[in-house]
């Protein structure tokens, strides 16, 4: 993809995800899911299994997401959820 002033940009490996039909089930195996706690930026990694027995697979990402409450200072609102792509053989 060129930009407009002769930048060269590299192209995205970002995969848009709908977070309100997308379960811990639909998501593929090569998907790693983080959260982010937006009052103190604290991230840690969310293990799938552990949460799919906690809370059922069938969760959707977006009611995963409200759950959130951060370890480090307890912030329940805004959290975040990312989605990382492990790279695949």
């Amino acid at each position: 993809m060129k930009h407009r002033r002769g930048i060269g940009l590299a192209p995205s490996d970002h995969h848009a995800v709908e977070i309100d039909t997308v379960t811990l089930t639909t998501l593929p195996q090569w998907s790693v899911i983080y959260a982010c706690c937006r009052a103190c930026r604290h991230q840690t990694l969310i293990e799938r299994r552990e949460l799919a027995r906690r809370c059922g697979r069938d969760m959707s990402l977006a009611e995963l997401a409200k759950r959130l409450k951060c370890q480090r200072c307890g912030n329940r609102f805004g959290n975040l959820l990312f989605l990382e792509t492990l790279p695949r053989d």
